[in-house]
Protein backbone atom coordinates (compact mmCIF):
# COMPACT_ATOMS: atom_id res chain seq x y z
CA UNK A 1 0.00 0.00 0.00
CA UNK A 2 2.92 2.74 1.09
CA UNK A 3 4.62 1.48 -2.46
CA UNK A 4 1.76 2.24 -4.33
CA UNK A 5 0.32 5.31 -2.39
CA UNK A 6 4.18 6.40 -3.13
CA UNK A 7 4.16 5.92 -7.26
CA UNK A 8 1.10 7.77 -7.26
CA UNK A 9 2.85 10.70 -5.76
CA UNK A 10 5.46 10.89 -8.00
CA UNK A 11 3.69 10.21 -11.37
CA UNK A 12 1.91 13.20 -10.13
CA UNK A 13 4.97 15.19 -9.86
CA UNK A 14 6.61 13.92 -12.85
CA UNK A 15 3.45 14.81 -14.88
CA UNK A 16 4.16 18.47 -13.27
CA UNK A 17 7.96 18.37 -14.86
CA UNK A 18 7.29 16.45 -18.07
CA UNK A 19 8.84 18.30 -20.72
CA UNK A 20 9.72 18.18 -24.57
CA UNK A 21 11.19 14.90 -26.34
CA UNK A 22 13.43 16.62 -28.98
CA UNK A 23 15.83 19.31 -27.99
CA UNK A 24 16.46 22.28 -29.75
CA UNK A 25 20.30 23.13 -30.57
CA UNK A 26 20.41 25.92 -32.77
CA UNK A 27 18.27 28.25 -35.08
CA UNK A 28 19.55 30.32 -38.23
CA UNK A 29 19.15 33.49 -37.27
CA UNK A 30 20.13 33.08 -34.28
CA UNK A 31 17.21 33.34 -31.76
CA UNK A 32 17.21 37.01 -30.51
CA UNK A 33 19.41 37.94 -33.19
CA UNK A 34 19.45 41.41 -35.21
CA UNK A 35 19.92 41.36 -38.66
CA UNK A 36 20.48 43.69 -41.32
CA UNK A 37 19.16 42.21 -43.79
CA UNK A 38 16.30 39.20 -44.18
CA UNK A 39 17.60 36.17 -44.01
CA UNK A 40 16.71 33.53 -47.25
CA UNK A 41 15.50 30.89 -44.89
CA UNK A 42 15.30 30.21 -40.83
CA UNK A 43 16.70 26.69 -39.93
CA UNK A 44 15.78 25.13 -36.77
CA UNK A 45 18.29 22.00 -35.87
CA UNK A 46 17.12 19.27 -33.43
CA UNK A 47 18.92 15.95 -31.21
CA UNK A 48 16.83 13.86 -33.37
CA UNK A 49 14.52 13.73 -36.29
CA UNK A 50 11.34 15.52 -36.39
CA UNK A 51 8.12 15.73 -38.47
CA UNK A 52 6.12 18.80 -39.46
CA UNK A 53 2.36 18.91 -38.79
CA UNK A 54 0.27 20.62 -40.99
CA UNK A 55 0.08 24.33 -40.44
CA UNK A 56 2.40 24.14 -37.44
CA UNK A 57 5.09 26.40 -38.75
CA UNK A 58 4.13 30.00 -38.92
CA UNK A 59 6.13 33.50 -38.85
CA UNK A 60 4.36 36.46 -37.13
CA UNK A 61 4.89 39.82 -39.26
CA UNK A 62 4.44 43.00 -36.83
CA UNK A 63 0.88 42.85 -35.71
CA UNK A 64 -0.35 41.19 -38.62
CA UNK A 65 -1.73 37.71 -38.33
CA UNK A 66 0.47 34.66 -38.55
CA UNK A 67 1.73 33.57 -42.20
CA UNK A 68 1.92 29.74 -42.60
CA UNK A 69 4.95 28.70 -44.15
CA UNK A 70 5.72 25.66 -46.01
CA UNK A 71 8.92 24.81 -44.13
CA UNK A 72 10.54 21.05 -45.61
CA UNK A 73 11.93 18.77 -43.11
CA UNK A 74 15.49 17.23 -43.54
CA UNK A 75 16.17 14.18 -40.92
CA UNK A 76 17.03 16.43 -37.91
CA UNK A 77 17.12 20.13 -39.18
CA UNK A 78 13.03 22.33 -40.22
CA UNK A 79 14.24 24.72 -42.90
CA UNK A 80 11.49 27.82 -43.40
CA UNK A 81 11.66 29.68 -46.65
CA UNK A 82 11.56 33.64 -45.47
CA UNK A 83 9.83 35.96 -47.86
CA UNK A 84 12.18 37.61 -49.77
CA UNK A 85 10.62 40.88 -50.29
CA UNK A 86 10.23 40.93 -45.78
CA UNK A 87 10.57 44.78 -44.59
CA UNK A 88 12.28 46.05 -41.35
CA UNK A 89 10.77 44.99 -38.43
CA UNK A 90 9.91 43.01 -35.50
CA UNK A 91 9.54 38.73 -36.34
CA UNK A 92 8.55 35.84 -34.83
CA UNK A 93 8.62 31.91 -35.57
CA UNK A 94 6.52 29.59 -34.14
CA UNK A 95 6.56 25.69 -34.79
CA UNK A 96 4.98 22.85 -33.85
CA UNK A 97 6.64 19.47 -34.73
CA UNK A 98 6.55 15.74 -34.24
CA UNK A 99 9.86 14.04 -32.37
CA UNK A 100 11.03 10.95 -33.61
CA UNK A 101 9.37 8.95 -30.45
CA UNK A 102 5.88 10.57 -31.70
CA UNK A 103 5.49 13.10 -29.20
CA UNK A 104 4.64 16.92 -30.22
CA UNK A 105 6.87 19.56 -29.09
CA UNK A 106 6.58 23.23 -29.90
CA UNK A 107 8.31 26.54 -29.38
CA UNK A 108 9.19 29.34 -31.24
CA UNK A 109 12.00 31.80 -32.01
CA UNK A 110 11.93 35.80 -32.67
CA UNK A 111 14.49 37.85 -34.13
CA UNK A 112 14.42 41.60 -35.40
CA UNK A 113 15.45 43.13 -39.08
CA UNK A 114 17.17 46.47 -39.80
CA UNK A 115 15.32 49.58 -38.09
CA UNK A 116 12.67 47.24 -35.25
CA UNK A 117 10.56 50.22 -34.87
CA UNK A 118 6.60 49.74 -35.00
CA UNK A 119 5.16 46.99 -33.41
CA UNK A 120 6.18 43.96 -32.07
CA UNK A 121 4.85 40.45 -33.14
CA UNK A 122 2.01 39.63 -31.66
CA UNK A 123 1.47 36.57 -28.81
CA UNK A 124 3.07 33.62 -30.69
CA UNK A 125 0.31 30.41 -29.99
CA UNK A 126 2.37 27.80 -29.02
CA UNK A 127 -0.03 25.46 -28.18
CA UNK A 128 0.34 23.25 -25.76
CA UNK A 129 -2.22 19.26 -25.87
CA UNK A 130 -5.12 19.90 -23.57
CA UNK A 131 -4.53 17.66 -20.21
CA UNK A 132 -7.28 15.93 -21.03
CA UNK A 133 -5.42 14.74 -24.33
CA UNK A 134 -2.41 13.97 -22.76
CA UNK A 135 -4.09 11.91 -19.47
CA UNK A 136 -6.02 10.14 -21.98
CA UNK A 137 -2.55 8.89 -24.08
CA UNK A 138 -1.04 7.64 -21.23
CA UNK A 139 -3.90 6.27 -19.42
CA UNK A 140 -4.62 4.23 -23.08
CA UNK A 141 -0.24 3.41 -22.90
CA UNK A 142 -1.11 1.67 -19.38
CA UNK A 143 -4.03 -0.13 -20.34
CA UNK A 144 -2.30 -1.45 -23.37
CA UNK A 145 0.85 -2.19 -21.30
CA UNK A 146 -1.16 -4.40 -19.00
CA UNK A 147 -3.51 -6.02 -21.19
CA UNK A 148 -0.72 -7.15 -23.80
CA UNK A 149 2.24 -8.62 -20.97
CA UNK A 150 -0.72 -10.05 -19.30
CA UNK A 151 -1.72 -11.83 -22.32
CA UNK A 152 1.45 -12.72 -23.87
CA UNK A 153 2.71 -13.77 -20.04
CA UNK A 154 -0.24 -16.24 -19.71
CA UNK A 155 0.25 -17.84 -23.06
CA UNK A 156 3.77 -18.19 -22.06
CA UNK A 157 2.35 -19.93 -18.23
CA UNK A 158 0.35 -22.02 -19.98
CA UNK A 159 3.13 -23.28 -22.72
CA UNK A 160 5.98 -23.10 -20.75
CA UNK A 161 4.93 -24.07 -16.72
CA UNK A 162 1.85 -25.70 -17.17
CA UNK A 163 3.68 -27.44 -20.72
CA UNK A 164 0.44 -27.64 -21.77
CA UNK A 165 -0.21 -29.90 -25.42
CA UNK A 166 -3.77 -29.20 -25.91
CA UNK A 167 -6.03 -26.31 -25.81
CA UNK A 168 -6.00 -23.32 -22.94
CA UNK A 169 -8.45 -23.96 -20.27
CA UNK A 170 -11.58 -22.17 -19.83
CA UNK A 171 -10.64 -20.07 -17.09
CA UNK A 172 -7.63 -18.68 -18.43
CA UNK A 173 -9.72 -18.52 -22.42
CA UNK A 174 -11.98 -15.84 -20.23
CA UNK A 175 -8.61 -14.25 -19.49
CA UNK A 176 -7.19 -14.07 -22.86
CA UNK A 177 -10.33 -12.80 -24.26
CA UNK A 178 -10.75 -9.90 -21.85
CA UNK A 179 -7.55 -9.05 -22.08
CA UNK A 180 -6.75 -9.52 -26.03
CA UNK A 181 -10.03 -6.73 -26.31
CA UNK A 182 -8.07 -4.98 -23.83
CA UNK A 183 -5.17 -4.49 -25.71
CA UNK A 184 -7.19 -4.29 -29.11
CA UNK A 185 -9.52 -1.67 -28.00
CA UNK A 186 -6.39 0.71 -26.35
CA UNK A 187 -4.32 -0.02 -29.48
CA UNK A 188 -6.84 1.43 -31.90
CA UNK A 189 -7.54 4.09 -29.68
CA UNK A 190 -4.33 4.83 -29.33
CA UNK A 191 -4.23 5.80 -32.83
CA UNK A 192 -6.25 8.48 -32.87
CA UNK A 193 -5.70 9.76 -29.76
CA UNK A 194 -2.06 10.08 -30.36
CA UNK A 195 -3.10 11.90 -33.52
CA UNK A 196 -5.40 14.52 -30.97
CA UNK A 197 -1.76 14.55 -28.78
CA UNK A 198 -0.12 16.23 -31.64
CA UNK A 199 -2.31 18.76 -33.12
CA UNK A 200 -2.84 19.58 -29.47
CA UNK A 201 -6.50 19.40 -30.48
CA UNK A 202 -9.18 18.27 -27.29
CA UNK A 203 -10.09 14.70 -26.78
CA UNK A 204 -13.77 15.33 -27.60
CA UNK A 205 -12.78 16.00 -31.47
CA UNK A 206 -11.96 12.11 -31.53
CA UNK A 207 -15.44 12.07 -33.10
CA UNK A 208 -14.10 14.10 -36.37
CA UNK A 209 -11.34 12.57 -38.32
CA UNK A 210 -10.87 15.88 -39.84
CA UNK A 211 -9.86 17.46 -36.79
CA UNK A 212 -6.84 14.32 -35.87
CA UNK A 213 -5.90 13.33 -39.35
CA UNK A 214 -3.37 15.96 -39.74
CA UNK A 215 -1.86 14.32 -36.58
CA UNK A 216 -1.52 11.08 -37.67
CA UNK A 217 1.47 9.12 -37.25
CA UNK A 218 2.57 5.59 -38.13
CA UNK A 219 3.81 4.34 -35.11
CA UNK A 220 0.43 4.00 -33.31
CA UNK A 221 -0.86 2.82 -36.74
CA UNK A 222 1.71 -0.11 -37.09
CA UNK A 223 1.73 -0.97 -33.63
CA UNK A 224 -2.13 -1.32 -33.89
CA UNK A 225 -2.06 -3.09 -36.65
CA UNK A 226 0.71 -5.65 -35.04
CA UNK A 227 -1.22 -5.95 -31.90
CA UNK A 228 -4.48 -7.39 -34.17
CA UNK A 229 -2.39 -9.48 -35.87
CA UNK A 230 -0.96 -11.01 -32.91
CA UNK A 231 -3.96 -11.29 -30.92
CA UNK A 232 -6.15 -12.74 -33.00
CA UNK A 233 -3.76 -15.13 -33.77
CA UNK A 234 -2.60 -16.11 -30.71
CA UNK A 235 -6.30 -16.22 -28.98
CA UNK A 236 -7.07 -18.53 -31.98
CA UNK A 237 -4.09 -21.11 -31.66
CA UNK A 238 -4.17 -21.16 -27.90
CA UNK A 239 -7.77 -22.45 -28.12
CA UNK A 240 -6.82 -25.37 -30.47
CA UNK A 241 -5.86 -28.62 -30.09
CA UNK A 242 -2.52 -29.48 -31.84
CA UNK A 243 -2.18 -32.87 -33.68
CA UNK A 244 1.46 -32.65 -33.59
CA UNK A 245 3.25 -32.46 -30.57
CA UNK A 246 5.74 -30.58 -32.10
CA UNK A 247 3.08 -27.46 -32.75
CA UNK A 248 2.22 -27.10 -28.96
CA UNK A 249 4.64 -23.83 -29.20
CA UNK A 250 3.13 -22.23 -31.90
CA UNK A 251 0.67 -19.78 -30.43
CA UNK A 252 3.57 -18.32 -28.64
CA UNK A 253 4.52 -16.59 -32.12
CA UNK A 254 1.90 -14.24 -32.58
CA UNK A 255 2.09 -13.63 -28.46
CA UNK A 256 5.36 -12.42 -28.36
CA UNK A 257 4.69 -10.47 -31.99
CA UNK A 258 1.90 -8.45 -30.08
CA UNK A 259 4.07 -8.26 -27.37
CA UNK A 260 6.93 -6.76 -29.42
CA UNK A 261 3.85 -3.34 -30.20
CA UNK A 262 4.94 -0.83 -27.70
CA UNK A 263 8.45 -1.29 -29.04
CA UNK A 264 7.36 0.40 -32.19
CA UNK A 265 6.96 3.77 -30.23
CA UNK A 266 9.15 3.52 -27.23
CA UNK A 267 12.37 5.67 -26.48
CA UNK A 268 14.30 2.48 -27.14
CA UNK A 269 14.06 3.03 -30.70
CA UNK A 270 15.61 6.56 -30.66
CA UNK A 271 18.81 5.89 -28.10
CA UNK A 272 22.32 4.64 -29.70
CA UNK A 273 23.17 1.85 -30.03
CA UNK A 274 19.63 1.03 -31.23
CA UNK A 275 20.04 -2.87 -31.53
CA UNK A 276 20.99 -3.15 -27.89
CA UNK A 277 18.40 -0.78 -26.85
CA UNK A 278 15.50 -2.44 -28.92
CA UNK A 279 17.15 -6.00 -27.13
CA UNK A 280 16.84 -4.85 -23.88
CA UNK A 281 13.36 -3.19 -24.32
CA UNK A 282 12.26 -6.17 -25.61
CA UNK A 283 14.05 -8.70 -22.76
CA UNK A 284 12.19 -6.26 -20.34
CA UNK A 285 8.58 -6.61 -22.28
CA UNK A 286 9.70 -10.18 -21.73
CA UNK A 287 10.50 -10.74 -18.22
CA UNK A 288 7.62 -8.25 -17.70
CA UNK A 289 4.63 -10.72 -19.33
CA UNK A 290 6.26 -14.03 -17.98
CA UNK A 291 5.57 -12.29 -14.49
CA UNK A 292 2.22 -10.51 -14.74
CA UNK A 293 0.68 -13.56 -16.80
CA UNK A 294 2.73 -15.99 -14.70
CA UNK A 295 1.25 -14.77 -11.64
CA UNK A 296 -2.26 -14.76 -13.11
CA UNK A 297 -1.74 -18.15 -13.99
CA UNK A 298 -0.96 -19.43 -10.90
CA UNK A 299 -3.81 -17.84 -9.02
CA UNK A 300 -6.06 -19.94 -11.93
CA UNK A 301 -3.99 -22.93 -10.78
CA UNK A 302 -4.57 -22.35 -6.80
CA UNK A 303 -8.52 -21.38 -7.65
CA UNK A 304 -9.05 -24.67 -9.83
CA UNK A 305 -6.83 -26.52 -6.80
CA UNK A 306 -8.89 -28.71 -4.06
CA UNK A 307 -7.26 -28.35 -1.02
CA UNK A 308 -9.36 -31.80 0.38
CA UNK A 309 -8.46 -34.21 3.43
CA UNK A 310 -7.16 -37.45 2.08
CA UNK A 311 -7.39 -35.75 -1.57
CA UNK A 312 -3.76 -34.26 -1.89
CA UNK A 313 -3.76 -35.35 -5.70
CA UNK A 314 -4.66 -31.20 -7.04
CA UNK A 315 -2.56 -29.38 -4.37
CA UNK A 316 0.33 -31.53 -4.94
CA UNK A 317 -0.27 -30.92 -9.17
CA UNK A 318 -0.26 -27.30 -7.77
CA UNK A 319 2.42 -27.54 -5.14
CA UNK A 320 4.63 -28.97 -8.47
CA UNK A 321 3.72 -25.85 -10.87
CA UNK A 322 4.35 -23.25 -8.80
CA UNK A 323 7.84 -24.84 -7.90
CA UNK A 324 8.36 -25.08 -11.58
CA UNK A 325 7.02 -21.32 -12.39
CA UNK A 326 9.55 -19.94 -8.93
CA UNK A 327 12.36 -21.55 -10.64
CA UNK A 328 12.10 -20.22 -13.89
CA UNK A 329 11.18 -16.53 -11.95
CA UNK A 330 14.54 -16.78 -10.44
CA UNK A 331 16.27 -16.50 -14.13
CA UNK A 332 14.16 -14.28 -15.00
CA UNK A 333 15.18 -11.81 -12.30
CA UNK A 334 18.71 -11.23 -14.16
CA UNK A 335 17.19 -10.74 -17.35
CA UNK A 336 15.04 -8.13 -15.61
CA UNK A 337 18.30 -6.51 -13.79
CA UNK A 338 20.69 -6.47 -16.88
CA UNK A 339 17.56 -5.19 -19.49
CA UNK A 340 16.62 -2.49 -16.85
CA UNK A 341 20.09 -1.23 -15.89
CA UNK A 342 21.01 -0.67 -20.17
CA UNK A 343 17.63 1.24 -20.23
CA UNK A 344 17.92 3.32 -17.63
CA UNK A 345 21.78 4.15 -18.34
CA UNK A 346 20.96 4.72 -21.91
CA UNK A 347 17.86 6.61 -21.25
CA UNK A 348 18.54 8.31 -18.39
CA UNK A 349 22.18 9.05 -18.32
CA UNK A 350 23.17 10.84 -14.97
CA UNK A 351 21.61 11.09 -11.67
CA UNK A 352 20.90 14.58 -11.77
CA UNK A 353 18.43 13.68 -14.76
CA UNK A 354 17.40 10.74 -12.19
CA UNK A 355 16.04 13.39 -9.41
CA UNK A 356 15.19 16.53 -11.23
CA UNK A 357 13.12 15.51 -14.16
CA UNK A 358 9.55 14.15 -14.68
CA UNK A 359 10.69 10.88 -16.06
CA UNK A 360 13.11 10.12 -13.66
CA UNK A 361 10.80 10.34 -10.74
CA UNK A 362 8.32 7.89 -12.92
CA UNK A 363 11.08 5.79 -12.74
CA UNK A 364 11.74 5.73 -9.27
CA UNK A 365 8.16 5.45 -8.70
CA UNK A 366 8.42 2.21 -10.59
CA UNK A 367 11.19 0.87 -8.75
CA UNK A 368 9.85 1.64 -5.64
CA UNK A 369 6.78 -0.95 -6.26
CA UNK A 370 8.74 -3.33 -8.16
CA UNK A 371 11.05 -3.85 -5.08
CA UNK A 372 8.40 -5.21 -2.79
CA UNK A 373 7.24 -7.52 -5.63
CA UNK A 374 10.22 -8.72 -5.85
CA UNK A 375 10.82 -9.21 -1.94
CA UNK A 376 7.27 -10.86 -1.78
CA UNK A 377 8.32 -13.86 -4.88
CA UNK A 378 11.60 -14.25 -2.55
CA UNK A 379 9.28 -14.74 0.56
CA UNK A 380 7.45 -16.80 -1.35
CA UNK A 381 9.84 -18.54 -3.34
CA UNK A 382 12.53 -19.25 -0.13
CA UNK A 383 9.95 -19.47 2.99
CA UNK A 384 6.27 -20.47 1.70
CA UNK A 385 6.43 -22.49 -0.98
CA UNK A 386 8.65 -25.03 1.00
CA UNK A 387 6.19 -24.76 3.84
CA UNK A 388 3.27 -25.37 1.20
CA UNK A 389 5.18 -28.33 -0.43
CA UNK A 390 5.95 -30.40 2.67
CA UNK A 391 2.18 -30.10 4.05
CA UNK A 392 0.25 -29.86 0.52
CA UNK A 393 -3.07 -30.26 2.24
CA UNK A 394 -2.21 -27.22 5.11
CA UNK A 395 -5.50 -24.79 4.53
CA UNK A 396 -3.59 -22.34 6.33
CA UNK A 397 -0.41 -21.83 3.95
CA UNK A 398 -2.16 -21.97 1.03
CA UNK A 399 -4.59 -19.27 2.06
CA UNK A 400 -1.45 -17.30 2.71
CA UNK A 401 0.19 -18.34 -0.17
CA UNK A 402 -2.77 -16.92 -2.61
CA UNK A 403 -2.96 -13.85 -0.73
CA UNK A 404 0.53 -13.23 -1.44
CA UNK A 405 0.42 -13.65 -4.71
CA UNK A 406 -3.11 -11.63 -5.10
CA UNK A 407 -0.83 -8.81 -3.64
CA UNK A 408 2.07 -9.41 -6.07
CA UNK A 409 -0.58 -9.33 -9.09
CA UNK A 410 -1.77 -6.22 -7.29
CA UNK A 411 1.31 -4.43 -7.43
CA UNK A 412 2.64 -5.93 -10.83
CA UNK A 413 -0.59 -4.20 -12.18
CA UNK A 414 0.10 -0.83 -11.17
CA UNK A 415 3.88 -1.19 -12.10
CA UNK A 416 2.34 -1.72 -15.51
CA UNK A 417 0.37 1.75 -15.47
CA UNK A 418 3.17 3.91 -14.41
CA UNK A 419 5.28 2.27 -17.21
CA UNK A 420 2.16 3.41 -19.38
CA UNK A 421 3.62 7.06 -18.54
CA UNK A 422 6.64 6.44 -18.45
CA UNK A 423 6.56 5.84 -22.04
CA UNK A 424 4.81 9.64 -22.43
CA UNK A 425 7.43 11.39 -20.44
CA UNK A 426 11.14 12.95 -21.87
CA UNK A 427 14.34 11.36 -20.54
CA UNK A 428 15.35 14.84 -20.54
CA UNK A 429 15.50 18.92 -19.51
CA UNK A 430 14.97 20.08 -22.95
CA UNK A 431 13.50 23.60 -23.15
CA UNK A 432 13.07 25.88 -26.21
CA UNK A 433 14.39 29.63 -25.51
CA UNK A 434 12.54 32.35 -27.42
CA UNK A 435 13.90 35.81 -27.10
CA UNK A 436 13.81 38.50 -29.33
CA UNK A 437 15.67 41.58 -28.66
CA UNK A 438 13.79 44.94 -28.71
CA UNK A 439 14.97 48.47 -29.91
CA UNK A 440 14.50 51.35 -27.05
CA UNK A 441 14.49 51.89 -23.72
CA UNK A 442 11.63 50.29 -21.43
CA UNK A 443 10.70 50.94 -17.78
CA UNK A 444 11.55 47.80 -15.42
CA UNK A 445 8.60 46.07 -14.05
CA UNK A 446 7.58 46.09 -10.22
CA UNK A 447 5.90 42.96 -9.02
CA UNK A 448 4.58 42.52 -5.99
CA UNK A 449 1.63 40.00 -4.38
CA UNK A 450 0.74 37.65 -1.98
CA UNK A 451 -1.07 33.76 -2.76
CA UNK A 452 -1.70 31.34 -0.28
CA UNK A 453 0.24 32.91 2.78
CA UNK A 454 3.44 33.61 0.17
CA UNK A 455 4.14 37.24 -0.23
CA UNK A 456 6.75 37.84 -3.16
CA UNK A 457 8.17 41.69 -4.24
CA UNK A 458 10.55 42.41 -6.76
CA UNK A 459 11.10 43.70 -10.28
CA UNK A 460 11.59 42.94 -13.97
CA UNK A 461 14.20 44.92 -16.27
CA UNK A 462 14.21 45.47 -19.00
CA UNK A 463 10.87 44.62 -19.06
CA UNK A 464 10.42 44.12 -22.88
CA UNK A 465 10.34 41.59 -25.77
CA UNK A 466 13.63 39.41 -25.06
CA UNK A 467 15.85 38.39 -22.11
CA UNK A 468 14.83 40.05 -18.98
CA UNK A 469 15.98 40.09 -15.16
CA UNK A 470 14.32 38.72 -12.49
CA UNK A 471 15.14 39.40 -8.75
CA UNK A 472 12.83 38.97 -5.96
CA UNK A 473 12.03 38.26 -2.08
CA UNK A 474 10.14 36.11 -0.24
CA UNK A 475 7.82 36.40 3.09
CA UNK A 476 5.62 33.14 4.14
CA UNK A 477 2.96 34.39 6.87
CA UNK A 478 4.96 37.80 7.04
CA UNK A 479 7.92 36.44 8.35
CA UNK A 480 11.40 36.21 5.36
CA UNK A 481 11.73 33.40 3.53
CA UNK A 482 14.31 31.75 2.02
CA UNK A 483 13.46 28.00 1.03
CA UNK A 484 16.03 26.00 -0.95
CA UNK A 485 13.22 25.07 -2.91
CA UNK A 486 11.89 27.62 -5.69
CA UNK A 487 10.65 27.26 -8.88
CA UNK A 488 9.44 30.29 -11.27
CA UNK A 489 7.07 29.62 -14.46
CA UNK A 490 6.07 31.98 -16.89
CA UNK A 491 3.47 32.14 -19.60
CA UNK A 492 1.05 34.05 -21.56
CA UNK A 493 -2.64 32.63 -21.02
CA UNK A 494 -4.71 34.08 -23.12
CA UNK A 495 -2.59 32.50 -26.25
CA UNK A 496 -1.33 29.46 -24.37
CA UNK A 497 2.08 30.01 -24.11
CA UNK A 498 4.45 28.28 -21.84
CA UNK A 499 4.69 27.59 -19.37
CA UNK A 500 8.46 27.98 -19.20
CA UNK A 501 10.42 27.16 -16.10
CA UNK A 502 13.54 28.82 -14.46
CA UNK A 503 15.56 27.83 -11.60
CA UNK A 504 16.31 30.72 -9.55
CA UNK A 505 19.21 31.24 -7.84
CA UNK A 506 19.61 32.68 -4.22
CA UNK A 507 21.88 34.97 -2.90
CA UNK A 508 22.30 34.26 1.09
CA UNK A 509 23.57 37.23 2.02
CA UNK A 510 21.02 39.01 0.33
CA UNK A 511 18.04 36.71 0.82
CA UNK A 512 17.18 37.65 -3.13
CA UNK A 513 16.61 34.83 -5.56
CA UNK A 514 17.82 35.76 -9.49
CA UNK A 515 16.44 34.80 -12.93
CA UNK A 516 17.02 35.02 -16.65
CA UNK A 517 13.28 35.09 -18.03
CA UNK A 518 13.19 35.03 -21.76
CA UNK A 519 9.85 36.57 -23.03
CA UNK A 520 9.82 36.28 -26.44
CA UNK A 521 7.01 38.57 -27.63
CA UNK A 522 4.55 41.41 -26.07
CA UNK A 523 1.49 40.24 -24.17
CA UNK A 524 0.65 40.32 -20.57
CA UNK A 525 2.86 36.99 -19.06
CA UNK A 526 2.00 35.42 -15.74
CA UNK A 527 5.05 34.93 -13.69
CA UNK A 528 4.10 31.84 -11.08
CA UNK A 529 6.34 30.87 -7.98
CA UNK A 530 6.49 28.03 -6.01
CA UNK A 531 8.19 27.35 -2.88
CA UNK A 532 8.36 24.57 -0.15
CA UNK A 533 8.63 26.41 2.65
CA UNK A 534 8.06 23.48 4.85
CA UNK A 535 7.69 19.61 4.13
CA UNK A 536 3.89 19.78 4.41
CA UNK A 537 3.15 23.70 2.77
CA UNK A 538 4.46 24.41 -0.98
CA UNK A 539 1.94 27.97 -1.22
CA UNK A 540 2.34 29.24 -4.95
CA UNK A 541 1.89 33.22 -5.88
CA UNK A 542 1.10 34.54 -9.35
CA UNK A 543 1.91 38.08 -10.05
CA UNK A 544 1.14 39.66 -13.91
CA UNK A 545 3.76 41.24 -15.64
CA UNK A 546 2.90 43.55 -18.74
CA UNK A 547 5.83 43.31 -21.92
CA UNK A 548 4.85 46.10 -24.39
Amino acid sequence: MAATVLSGLLIVVAAQTASAHAELLSTTPEDGAALEHPPTEVVLTFNEPVQLVDGGVRLFIGADEPVVVDAQVSDTQVVAPFPADAEDGRYALSYRLVSADGHPISGAISFTIGDAGGSAPVPVADQQSPQATQLAVSVLTGLQYVSLLVFAGLNLFDRIVLRNRGRIDARSALVLRCTGAGALVASILLVPVSALNVTGSPLQEIISPAAWRAGLLWGPVTAAAVVLLGVVGAYALATRTFDRRQLHMLPLLPALLALSAPVLVGHSQLIAPRALMVAADLGHLLVGSFWAGGVVGLLLVLAAARVVAGAQSGPVRAAQIIERFSALAAWTVAILAISGTIMAVRIVGTFSTLVSTGYGWTLLAKLGVLAPVLGIAAYNRFRLLPAVSARPAGHPRWRHLVRTLQSEAALLVVVLIITGFLTNLSPTHEHHDMSAEQAGAAEPASISAVGQGLAIDGVVEPAQVGDNDLSFTLRYEDEPATPEEVAVQVSLPEHDLGPFEVSPELDPSTGEYTAELSLPVAGEWQVEVVARVSQFAEPIVTVPVTVP
